[in-house]
């Protein structure tokens, strides 16, 4: 016997949709869907976010009574998954309680609902998230299976086929209900008409084993029958005869079989236990360093798409992440009612909305911008402009053995005055050195200022980062300079830019509430327009900052990187290499590196230009082995970047680079980005304890 359960998403933030086309999408959709689980009987799931369930309200009252009347009947079972439909690993952890909590409430309200069962935005999942979930006392979570399958090839196939336990960042454990994205498409098939009955059957008939399955029949958008989102040129035709009937069909159809039985999800959660001897509740992790954050479908689609692709991402990301530190200060300092600050909350959730990454139509993105900048006035206008950070000084580092802190807010002031030479300043016909008692860093001013090495002599005496000489690698492919501190863009069909060109640096010394620093800054020319480079080496502190501003008009469809920190081999022992950061959790999550080969960036198909990254949560990233390490700190309220690691055994030693995306691209990629861009970054050295 093969228990089928069903799960249609609903979304009337759906990206590709004008607002006006909702009530079309309710008739169209909804209504079908909610008349397929009442009137034929046919047990189903509805997951919708809490802001789809206020708008249907809105636009049609009735809908909402006959859903809340079906919940009760159990006729429908409600699958929870947030106020807004936002990308967990993407957003800070805070905002992620909120998302919930929020959706909760509004849940409550309108259907009289708290959902035991819940379903992860986009099927985008890390390990932090899972806390969030088991605070929140939830029976269970539905997350798709073939991501995670492909980079567990070690796990029984018959791990499908039941609910398991996944394994958050701090041991949590949650029971997970499998999605199945071939089964979705394949449902999808044949609603269009793709395929015919015969073959759904056919497919459906090849999961039927010796012992009792449950099996993911359909776990995706409900707005996609009968209805076109409009997010393709090459969408399939409205199939002949109506697609929520071809859909009922094959409802019927399965009830008539005996192979096969209807049931609902929370039905599979509380049974499955109770069936001996097969693989069930096993503690899985999901994740791996190759791919830290797994997402549904083909790896076309990935993490990058909501981060630094759209209409312009990065930008909206950056707005969220400014708009999140002052709704932090003035929950601090107290200056909304509680009322208020819950609407900016929910507000701020609404903006972080997966959709308004994707395929926005101009309509809803030229709406979209004007509430961000209303909302930017409101929180000037009571908290005034002075920049806020969550951490007002510095953020202490503690992970897996190492220690440290990146500093935060230093005021400089500058000096007027120009140093060509002097102490702690060596100006070469090539290379810059600049020495204070916690810096050691030599520049390279033929290439772009790039970092030829960096040392923090307090903590290591070697160099940590810098360049690796063509001709390192014994591999052809690896035959390169690999430098650190460097930008790219990469054009489809054209040639690259870089900042590896020839510059005169300016070197300039200050004081700061944290002591004295040496700056030093360079222009460098490009056939698109400027780049500044400068950066700033505390005396007394063993820390960096780099400021990279990109003086572009537009900065052309590519993939547009910076930031590169390229480890020094012989610095580090290979076998404890790790990398950790904060993918939506509070707790940062360590990726062990050796014995793995990593590439983020590199691209999933011939249109889509990388593969993978992390959501970097808060702002931080470590690199390190079992004795030292950087850690590098970016502002994501200037340019939210997405990091990314590159990995790999490498004859003598090993390759291993961080990258900051500033831009990818795929199918939802729409314009060019206006300029200028700024990408600004901390590198901070960290030890063992003790040492």
């Amino acid at each position: 016997m093969l228990s089928l359960y069903s799960i249609f998403h609903l979304n009337l933030a759906y990206s590709s949709i004008p607002e006006s086309r909702r009530l079309e999408i309710i008739r169209r959709c909804f209504w079908p869907l909610l008349n397929l689980a009442i009137e034929d009987s046919i047990p189903i799931a509805i997951e919708a976010p809490a802001y789809t369930l206020e708008v249907a309200r809105m636009l049609d009252q009735d809908w909402i009574d006959v859903l809340k009347k079906a919940i009760e009947l159990r006729k429908v079972e409600f699958i929870g998954s947030g106020y807004s439909q936002l990308i967990a690993p993407l957003v800070p952890a805070q905002v992620n309680k909120w998302n919930l909590e929020i959706g909760v409430d509004t849940y409550r309200n309108l259907i009289n609902k708290i959902p035991e069962v819940w379903f992860i935005n986009e099927q985008a999942y890390s390990r932090g998230i899972v806390e969030h979930y088991s605070n929140l006392g939830v029976k269970g979570i539905i997350m798709e299976w073939n991501n995670p399958k492909t980079l567990h090839p070690e796990w029984n196939s018959e791990y499908r086929y039941y609910p398991q336990t996944v394994i958050g960042n701090n041991n949590e454990t949650i029971p997970v209900l499998w999605n199945d994205s071939i089964s979705f498409q394949k449902f999808q098939r044949y609603a269009h008409n793709d395929i015919s009955l015969k073959e759904m059957l056919q497919f459906l008939g090849g999961h039927v084993g010796s012992n009792e399955r449950f099996f993911c029949l359909y776990g995706n958008d409900a707005e996609i029958f009968d209805f076109r989102p409009g997010r393709f040129k090459a969408e399939p035709r409205l199939a002949q005869g109506g697609e929520w009937s071809r859909i009922r069909d094959l409802y019927h159809r399965i009830r008539d079989d005996h192979r096969f039985d209807l049931v609902l999800p929370a039905d599979v959660l509380g049974s499955a236990p109770d069936i001996l001897d097969l693989p069930s509740r096993i503690p899985l992790s999901l994740e791996t360093p190759t791919h830290p954050i797994p997402v549904k479908k083909q790896p076309k689609y990935n993490v990058t798409r909501w981060q630094v692709t759209g209409r312009n991402s990065a930008w909206l990301n950056a707005q969220c992440f400014a708009i999140y530190r002052k709704i932090y200060a003035a929950r601090k300092k107290e200056v909304f009612s509680e009322k208020g600050l819950q609407e900016l909350k929910r507000h701020l959730c609404f903006l972080w909305s997966s959709d308004f990454r994707t395929h926005l139509v101009q309509e809803r993105w030229t709406s979209l911008r004007k509430q961000i900048l209303k909302t930017q006035k409101k929180l000037k206008h009571t908290i005034g402009d002075r920049e806020e950070r969550i951490q007002s000084t510095e953020i202490p580092i503690d992970i897996n053995g190492l220690f440290g802190a990146v500093v935060l807010g230093v005021r400089r002031r500058k000096s007027r005055k120009k140093y060509y030479a002097g102490e702690g300043i060596d100006i070469g016909e090539r290379f810059t050195q600049i020495i204070t008692p916690s810096v050691d860093i030599v520049l390279n001013h033929q290439r772009g200022l790039a970092i030829e090495s960096l040392a923090f002599p307090g903590m290591q005496p070697e160099p940590l980062i810098g360049t690796i000489k063509h001709g390192y690698f014994e591999e052809i492919s690896l035959s390169a300079d690999w430098y650190s501190a460097s930008s790219v863009l990469q054009r489809p069909g054209k040639s690259q830019i870089t900042d590896l060109e020839k510059t005169d640096p300016t070197i300039r010394r200050g004081t700061s509430s944290k002591g004295p620093w040496i700056g030093c800054v360079g222009t460098i020319m490009t056939e698109i327009g400027s780049i500044d480079k400068e950066y700033i080496v505390y005396q007394d502190i063993p820390q960096i900052d780099i400021k990279v501003t990109f003086h572009w008009k537009k900065v052309p469809l590519g993939s547009f990187r910076s930031g590169f920190i390229t480890l020094l081999p012989n610095a580090f022992d290979q076998s404890s290499l790790f990398y950790a950061t904060h993918n939506g959790g509070y707790g940062m999550e360590v990726f062990k590196m050796n014995n793995c080969v990593i590439d983020h960036g590199t691209p999933s198909s011939s249109v889509v230009t990388a593969s993978s990254g992390l959501g970097a949560t808060e702002g931080i990233v470590v690199v390190g082995d079992q004795m030292k390490g950087i850690a590098v700190y970016f502002d994501q309220a200037v340019h939210a970047a997405m990091p990314m690691v590159s990995f790999r055994s490498a004859d003598p030693s090993f390759f291993a680079r961080l990258i900051y995306s500033l831009g990818e691209v795929d199918e939802s990629r729409t314009q060019e980005i206006l300029g200028a861009v700024k990408f600004v970054c901390s590198l901070a050295g960290l030890k063992r304890s003790g040492i």
